[in-house]
């Protein structure tokens, strides 16, 4: 009769290892092709507008129309957080409320991968980015803040 032999073996490890690493890196993230098929309503509406979608400046009614209710929410001091998941990609976005009429408002969003494996992969939500005007990155903060 066969019994297995189940003692660890540290080689057998590092192997077993690296075949699960190099086969996830072979999966891709989202993509504008995923974009194009995807049935999700979110992404028909972003792809609808002939033009980028400008959040900064959008009242939270009218990111609630667009996205519908965010999968997480929470007051960060005088901010509230919200983060919206759009085929395989996170929209974090930063309200504030309005100085003249008190109403939460977009004043900053971030767009990445939901799994952490395709952090590095710059093109992952590239579909996303551009519906939305373009990455939020150093650069474009201080255009945002000076304009």
């Amino acid at each position: 009769m066969y019994t297995p032999d189940c003692r660890f073996v540290p080689g057998r490890a590092v192997v077993a290892l690296g075949f699960v690493l190099v086969a996830s890196g072979c999966s891709t993230g989202p993509s504008e092709e995923t974009a194009r098929t995807s049935t999700s309503p979110i992404v028909a509406r972003l792809r609808a507008s002939p033009d980028p979608i400008t959040l900064v400046g959008m009242r939270a009614d009218a990111v609630g129309a667009l996205l519908g209710d965010p999968e997480l929410q929470r007051q960060e001091r005088q901010a509230v957080y919200q983060r919206h998941d759009i085929d395989g990609c996170a929209l974090d976005l930063y309200l504030y409320q309005d100085r003249g009429n008190g109403e939460p408002k977009v004043v900053w969003y971030e767009v990445r991968p939901i799994d952490p494996a395709m952090a590095l992969d710059r093109d992952a939500c590239a579909w996303l980015e551009q519906r939305l005007g373009g990455p939020q990155t150093s650069e474009r903060r201080a255009e945002l803040t000076t304009s």
